[in-house]
């Protein structure tokens, strides 16, 4: 029996291609796809085949060579992907490689390529044996045999890995990948077995009643050592399978962490394997033994720190009960330091100041109908579908942009040095008017010819010069109508985002996700920053950012994030 000390390097996920792993009942495998395929379909490969594996029983190296060969057929993998395989059955190792895969052993401190391209091969493994499963390009970066295996020098695999990783960070490694294997004997105790009981030739009735009862006491501490004994293996076997993963999920966590702040995809699949293996120990020793491992807890402060995620507590900052004990806000909108509330069952537009905390109010039956607002200097705007855009000024209020029939569905307003935008998901434009003395002109797409896009999934707009619009699993930048080279990866799979806020007094755009109670912030050109959680996150209707301090709507009362 051997145990399997493992540790893997993963460069830099590519946009349009995948590398990962598969450790799972004694298969392991690399797997590097060029292109043709995104990171989160890579890494429904990988889990495919972890479960695959579970229900397949492999006896020889021709069922090792179909087990792959169907894999490959089923999940139509596209051209370009290579793989590096290799299937552990007692003390005989199957390998398997494809493309661009190849497979390396190190014994006797020398390191020898043992397959390939497209081979398969087969033999007896040795203590201390190290199996490295990687890919051209990786040994390419790394000088070859002689350059890897340099690296060693009597070192444990994971002081290896942190040795290379320095060096490849600084190269392109993008979708290089290394999965490395040292198997090492486990001594197992061999345990004698005595014999209690002596059958003598002439027993008498009372001898015999003496018998039986040293039998039943025998019996009794017979079963009562193997009982205990039993347990006592199990509970080291538990301890040692706990150990184990620990190590290798620190290991994972550790390279997650270095990783991290150069490819945060990368860093998040080191993330999802820790948190699979940690899974797969707990249905194996049931929930008590897994909760004692501490497995859990580690990687969630891995994650956390990873992500800059962090739990804050919010406090009330103002409630509107002040001026009316039956006020509800309903939308927020942020000018300079003037926050404008709507109160659509009251027909109220209050008007906050941030810094004085001083409230203002304008009443208009209209207002009860209102989807949006905005404000812009003394002026305060609402939209009321099918009617128009209405102004509020010095308590006066007029309509100044009627109805149209070119709208679609107008879904966000935002005002910017003083023109109106209008979001129109039903159009897939966004309609400009620009600000006159009478009023506003005519409308206009922002978009410069070309540039419009499926605004099907966008739901919120923000302007600080450029435009920001965001929605289901998009965000979008926009410059004087043509789209910017923004791209942004947001931690945690899935992200809806239900606001999307930034101005030109901040450095930083803020994207809230309701469901999630989650606000991930970017800076402006799309790097991920930080995300905030907060319970009020969760429960609130809307927010701004002011100073740097979240504001959050909810009933009466607005809350801040600090």
């Amino acid at each position: 029996m051997f145990k399997q000390d493992l540790g893997f390097y993963l460069g830099n996920e590519k946009i349009d291609g995948f590398s990962g792993f598969v450790d799972e009942n004694n298969l392991f495998l690399a797997v590097e796809i060029e292109a043709g395929i995104t990171p989160d379909k890579g890494r429904e490969l990988t889990a495919y085949v972890r479960e695959k594996i579970k229900l397949i029983k492999i006896e020889n190296l021709q069922q090792f060579d179909v087990f792959i060969s169907n894999t490959i057929k089923e999940k139509n993998l596209p051209s370009g992907f290579s793989f590096a395989s290799g299937y552990l059955k007692g003390n005989i190792f199957y390998l398997k490689t494809i493309n661009q895969g190849k497979v390396y052993i190190r014994r006797n401190n020398k390191m020898a390529l043992l397959i390939e391209s497209d081979q398969t091969a087969s033999g007896y493994i040795k203590e201390d044996d190290i199996f490295i499963f990687t890919f051209y390009r990786f040994m390419k970066l790394l000088g070859d045999e002689s350059g890897l295996n340099q690296k060693f020098d009597h070192k444990p695999i994971s002081e290896v890995i942190d040795e290379i990783t320095p060096e490849l960070l600084t190269k392109d490694d993008q979708g290089t990948a290394a999965l490395f294997i040292k198997l090492s004997k486990i001594e197992e105790e061999i345990r004698p077995v005595n014999d209690f009981f002596e059958v003598p030739k002439k027993i008498n009735p009372q001898q015999k009643t003496l018998t039986f009862v040293t039998v039943f006491i025998l019996g009794v501490i017979l079963f009562w050592s193997v009982g205990f004994g039993y347990i006592r293996r199990t509970n080291e076997n538990s301890s040692k399978k706990i150990n184990l993963t620990k190590d290798l999920i620190s290991q994972k966590l550790s390279q997650a962490e270095e990783v991290s702040f150069l490819n945060i995809s990368s860093a998040l699949s080191l993330i999802a394997d820790s948190k699979t293996e940690a899974n797969k120990l707990k249905k194996e020793l049931g929930v008590k033994s897994y909760e004692l491992s501490g497995l859990e807890k580690m990687i969630n402060d891995s994650e956390n720190k990873i992500l800059k995620k962090e739990e804050k507590k919010y406090s009330e900052f103002f409630d509107l009960t002040v001026d009316d004990k039956d006020a509800k806000g309903d939308k927020l909108y942020l000018n300079g330091e003037s926050l404008l509330i709507s109160d659509k069952n009251k027909g109220v537009l209050y008007e906050l100041s941030l810094e004085k905390k001083s409230l203002d109010k304008d009443r208009s039956s209209e207002a009860k109908k209102s989807t949006f607002i905005a404000l812009f200097e003394e002026k305060k705007y609402f939209f009321v579908e099918g009617v128009g855009l209405y102004q509020i000024v010095d308590g006066k209020i007029k309509k100044v942009i009627e109805n149209d029939k070119d709208w679609g569905k107008i879904i966000d307003l935002v005002v910017f040095n003083g023109n109106i935008y209008l979001l129109d998901q039903g159009k897939d434009e966004i309609w400009k008017y620009m600000s006159a003395e009478s009023g506003f002109g005519s409308k206009n797409s922002y978009f410069q010819s070309g540039q419009s896009i499926d605004l099907s999934q966008v739901n919120s707009l923000s302007i600080d010069g450029s435009i920001y619009l965001a929605g289901d699993m998009v965000i979008f930048k926009y410059t004087s109508g043509l789209r910017d080279g923004f791209k942004v990866e947001l931690p945690g799979g899935s992200v809806n985002t239900s606001k999307i806020f930034t101005s030109k007094d901040l450095e930083k755009v803020y994207g809230w996700d309701r469901e999630k109670g989650a606000i991930y912030v970017v800076g402006k050109n799309g790097d991920y920053l930080e995300q905030v959680n907060s319970k009020i996150l969760s429960t609130g209707t809307d927010f701004v950012v002011y100073k740097n301090i979240i504001y959050v709507l909810q009933g009466s009362k607005i809350y801040k994030i600090e």
